[in-house]
C-alpha cells in the first residue's frame, strides 16, 4: 500500500516537473519569436515607401 502511494506521488513529481519544463520551453520560443518580429518590424520601418511614379527616385 505504501509503495504504491510512494510511486503515484513520484509519478505526480514527475508530471509537475515536465509540465513545468514544457511551459517554460514554450515560453522560451515565444520570447524568441517576439523578437524576432519585433526585429523585422524595425527592419521593415526603415526601408523607404516604393515611388509612386514607378521608377527608384532614391536612386
Amino acid at each position: 500500500m505504501m509503495e504504491s502511494i510512494a510511486a503515484a506521488a513520484m509519478s505526480m513529481s514527475q508530471l509537475q516537473f515536465q509540465t513545468a519544463y514544457d511551459t517554460a520551453m514554450i515560453k522560451k520560443s515565444m520570447d524568441g519569436m517576439e523578437q524576432q518580429a519585433q526585429a523585422m518590424i524595425e527592419m521593415m520601418q526603415s526601408v523607404p515607401a516604393p515611388s509612386q511614379y514607378g521608377f527608384d527616385v532614391y536612386g
